[in-house]
């Protein structure tokens, strides 16, 4: 069974080009809330959860670059690694 329930529409370029509306706003509104969510944290915060990371890859920096990375370099990390474990189908 397709994904999404009901295949019959799936093939009609009408049905194609606002399924794939939806999903690239779908997409923005998860990018721009992560974007949103990280800019609240400070350094410790952003530290611990790069280190605690879990996803579909490691994330493996040594404490010593963490400590001398910019706080928005570690953002940009962690948000690099957050969006691309985003589900896709």
């Amino acid at each position: 069974m397709p994904p999404y329930g009901d295949d019959t529409n799936s093939k009609n370029p009408a049905y194609q080009a606002n399924f794939s509306k939806v999903r690239a706003m779908a997409s923005r509104e998860y990018f721009e809330q992560t974007a949103t969510s990280l800019g609240t944290l400070d350094r410790e915060e952003l530290k611990r959860q790069i280190r605690n990371f879990r996803g579909r890859f490691k994330l493996d920096f040594t404490e010593d670059y963490l400590n001398s990375a910019s706080v928005d370099r570690l953002r940009h990390i962690l948000f690099a690694a957050l969006v691309s474990t985003e589900p896709r189908d």
